[in-house]
């Protein structure tokens, strides 16, 4: 019984990373670096470029990585604990 406990917890790690991964992905690169430079690039098109749109847009270009790598790690030691 205690090797198929094993087996599912450590099932459930690599699930964790997985999860922390896909989640990375899509909160630190899309929705923190691709969508607001697509929102950039549409607002030069559109004429209504403002200072307060950049800055904040490189607020979010330069945090995206810090918090996908946050996420990720969140991932990585949830794998950890459960492999423990």
């Amino acid at each position: 019984m205690e090797h198929g406990g094993r087996k599912i917890r450590k099932a459930a790690g690599y699930f964790s990373v997985l999860l922390g991964s896909v989640l990375a992905f899509y909160v630190g690169i899309w929705r923190m670096l691709i969508r607001p430079l697509a929102g950039l690039y549409l607002a030069v098109l559109a004429g209504e470029l403002t200072v307060f749109y950049v800055v904040i847009t490189l607020i979010k270009c330069g945090l995206s990585l810090t918090v996908s790598g946050f996420i990720w790690s969140v991932g990585y030691m949830v794998k950890c604990i459960l492999d423990a």
